[in-house]
């Protein structure tokens, strides 16, 4: 308590402290303020006594009142618990009392529940024997209406027997609607078979020639047993095995009475490509895709016209009689191609012949057709694990031996378009152009696939087969890189260039990119994968891809396809979809090429280089020292630099002539970087120059070299600023070059970049490229006369 009493003591001086010396400064004249400063805190003392003497009348009041509600709220809780435990001793006495009467009258209500049970059960057998009758009735009495809608009450039953436990019931129910459905369907699908013939069903033949008169009641008797049979099919549950798999592939059924009408075709199509039948070839698949086909052209019109009004009426809006009617077409072709496969198989070009006609009948459906995507296709054969290792092969092989006679061929490195300027801009080798259209062909082929898995498969085909084409390249260029001027070593940097250029449109197509996001954010189905990986045909590969060390370049989301646990890792989250998106499947590929075409480019320039080097002997031996000054319109070319600007004029002609346009600015580039370089450091700073040598260096740079390249640029010295710069040393006034060279001297060591004298006055007379140094040795071989 003593301790509380201090503090407060303390924080009352300190506050009274505080309050005087704001109130009051060092001057004495401030105390005159003391009565104003009295009389308001008096006020202000007052008004907070008059507030404390007010609420200490109110708040007795209100907590006597409080009191009171508490102690009224405590004796009515007394009360009701009270009650509560009286309540609580009355039903543990009337539960004790009540309690064998409960358990006679649960067990009597037990019973009636399962008397309820068997009730509802004998209920369901009762109305299933009803309907039974009520069909066996309509049928002896041939009142197929009435029949009919009694098959659906007891298809109905049977839905809503679905849910429940009573296996017997639900198997009594399906079995008694297997039963009727036979007859009915029998009954049925003869009368609706005897009205598509008198309707001229199937269109063939004669019938398409003269097409049977259609009546009104015809039509209307086709329609009324249409809808019947609509009503007669079967629930899913109820179809067998055998059933389902030949009504569609993919086990979804074809309605009732679409299956009546593709039935008479599948009679005809076993006739003819089944048994010992000369149209049963397995070289000829053609002749049956085209055989479908035409059935499909053959009766659009009539399944459009007649049938699709029919589904329309009878609530099956959504089904398309055409789509239904060509996927009962699909099925037959991918039995035949299923039953023939094995055969095939055996022989490449017969297994070739029947990927090229499936992916062509494929492709009329989709585009002449519009087959839905997402519905079976005759592809689906094919990307069978076994037949799909085979089509790997087979494309794989047909692939190496198409490069194999394309770089043997004696125009491999001749452009297709050479005679046509405006065309041939890229020189694209005749080599060059038929790899492109070969992966553009095989893109095509697989382009139909289904699934994801099979496309990304193909894609590393084609990643395998950019790798062993820059092989190829690799090692022609190495028989010829003695020689990097000849056309040989041209083409092949070209058809380099061409590859890269394509690859990178090829990164930006939609159909690329969709395969990449597919394969990060869609989980494969590992059990539809091939049981081979695309690189197991490796040992049918060309001895060219064997013998060489360079494994296949692929980016690392498609090296993981074949791997369900790498798979895994790409699904994580859209942040490493996202990362994976920004690398494009062509990536590393392009990056490849890029380096053989940089690296060939390099040995051009070179070759050039040297070559010029090796005629200017002559030009850097002159004798500048001692040239007299002459007029510029009396000056001519050194007779030293006629060899090496001619030699230099014909390479370039010659890589001009050679190269695709876009390489031979590259080329030309570097060249003029290479020759400013030489030019500086071999001839102009190995030498001394008076005023006559530095005129006629000035004219036989200006004059002479830079125009060569004048015909691919507007200002050719630009790609000469080094020796551009030192002519403006060289040929400056004596005064001038005196002034720069004593400002040199005294920046010895001027800094980059920074605000220096040395800088300043560089670049006050066109100086940019040189460094000081450079200018310094520049001026001192400058005699001045």
């Amino acid at each position: 308590m003593a301790a509380s009493s201090t503090m407060k003591t303390k924080h009352l001086s300190k506050f009274a402290v505080d309050f005087l010396n704001d109130n009051f400064s060092d001057d004495v004249k401030s105390l005159s303020g003391v009565k104003d400063i009295f009389t308001k805190m008096k006020d202000s003392k007052e008004s907070l006594e008059s507030q404390l003497s007010l609420a200490s009348s109110e708040i007795p009041s209100e907590v006597d009142l409080a009191v009171s509600n508490v102690e009224t709220a405590q004796i009515a809780i007394r009360r009701l618990q009270g009650e509560k435990e009286s309540l609580h001793h009355n039903v543990k006495d009337q539960t004790h009392s009540l309690q064998p009467m409960v358990s006679d009258v649960t067990s009597l209500i037990e019973q009636v529940q399962h008397l309820q049970k068997y009730i509802k059960y004998l209920s369901f057998i009762t109305k299933v024997e009803h309907l039974s009758s009520d069909i066996q009735t309509s049928i002896l009495t041939d009142g197929f209406e009435i029949s009919v809608e009694s098959f659906h009450e007891l298809k109905r039953v049977y839905t809503d027997l679905q849910e429940t436990d009573c296996k017997h019931l639900l198997k009594f129910t399906s079995e008694t609607i297997n039963f009727w459905h036979k007859i009915l369907k029998n009954k049925l699908a003869s009368q609706f078979e005897d009205v598509l013939k008198s309707l001229g069903w199937p269109f063939v033949g004669t019938s398409l020639k003269t097409p049977p008169s259609q009546s009104p009641e015809l039509r209307a008797h086709m329609e009324t047993l249409f809808s019947q049979l609509l009503l007669i099919q079967l629930p899913d549950g109820l179809r067998d095995t055998a059933q389902r798999s030949e009504e569609s592939l993919d086990n979804q059924p074809l309605l009732l009475p679409l299956q009546l009408m593709v039935k008479s075709f599948r009679k005809r199509f076993r006739f003819h490509f089944y048994g010992s039948r000369q149209t049963n070839s397995i070289d000829k698949p053609e002749w049956y895709f085209a055989q479908v086909l035409g059935w499909i052209r053959d009766h659009t019109h009539f399944l459009d016209q007649r049938v699709q009004p029919i589904l329309s009426k009878t609530g099956h809006e959504t089904v398309s009689a055409k789509v239904e009617f060509m996927r009962g077409m699909v099925a037959l072709v991918t039995e035949k191609m299923t039953n023939d496969l094995p055969d095939t198989m055996y022989d490449e070009h017969t297994f070739s012949h029947l990927v090229d006609e499936a992916i062509l009948f494929d492709r009329e459906l989709k585009d002449g057709y519009s087959y839905p995507l997402g519905l079976p296709c005759c592809l689906s054969v094919l990307t069978l694990p076994r037949a799909f290792h085979k089509w790997i092969m087979v494309e794989k092989q047909f692939a190496g031996a198409k490069m194999d006679v394309t770089l043997a061929s004696p125009s491999a490195w001749q452009s297709q378009y050479k005679d046509i300027a405006d065309v041939d801009e890229l020189k694209v080798p005749e080599c060059g152009e038929s790899f492109i259209t070969l992966m553009l062909t095989i893109t095509d082929r697989y382009k139909g696939l289904p699934s994801v898995i099979h496309k990304v498969r193909f894609l590393k085909l084609q990643l395998h087969l950019l790798e062993d084409f820059r092989i190829r390249l690799v090692q022609v260029m190495q028989g010829v890189i003695h020689d990097p001027l000849c056309d040989i070593f041209c083409a092949i940097i070209n058809a380099a260039y061409y590859v890269t250029e394509v690859l990178q449109e090829w990164c930006n197509l939609p159909f690329f990119l969709q395969i990449q996001y597919q394969h990060l954010t869609l989980e494969p189905d590992t059990s539809t994968q091939p049981s081979a990986s695309v690189s197991s045909p490796a040992t049918q590969s060309s001895p060219v891809t064997q013998s060489s060390p360079t494994s296949v370049s692929s980016p690392s989301i498609l090296t993981t396809a074949s791997s369900p646990s790498s798979d895994l890792s790409l699904y994580e989250g859209l942040e490493d979809v996202a990362e994976e998106l920004e690398t494009s499947l062509f990536e590393e590929a392009i990056d490849t090429f890029n380096q053989l075409k940089t690296e060939m480019l390099k040995n051009i320039v070179k070759c050039i280089v040297l070559d010029v080097q090796s005629r200017s002997q002559a030009y850097r031996k002159d004798r500048w020292l001692l040239l007299s000054s002459q007029k510029e319109t009396s000056l001519t070319l050194s007779s030293s630099a006629c060899e090496m600007l001619l030699v230099l004029k014909d390479h370039l002609t010659h890589i001009q002539a050679q190269l695709s346009k876009p390489l031979f600015t590259l080329a030309w580039q570097r060249l003029t970087d290479k020759l400013d370089k030489f030019m500086l450091e071999e001839v102009i700073l190995q030498n001394r120059f008076n005023d006559g040598g530095a005129s006629q260096l000035e004219f036989d740079m200006t004059r002479n070299l830079f125009p060569l390249f004048g015909e691919f640029t507007n200002k050719p010295e630009n790609y000469f600023r080094q020796v551009n710069e030192a002519i403006k040393l060289l040929t400056m006034e004596t005064g001038t070059s005196l002034l720069m060279k004593e400002v040199l001297i005294h920046e010895s060591s001027p800094t980059p970049g920074k605000d220096s004298s040395v800088y300043n006055a560089l670049h006050e007379i066109g100086i940019f490229k040189l460094t000081p140094q450079t200018c310094r040795v520049l001026l001192d071989i400058k005699v001045n006369s």
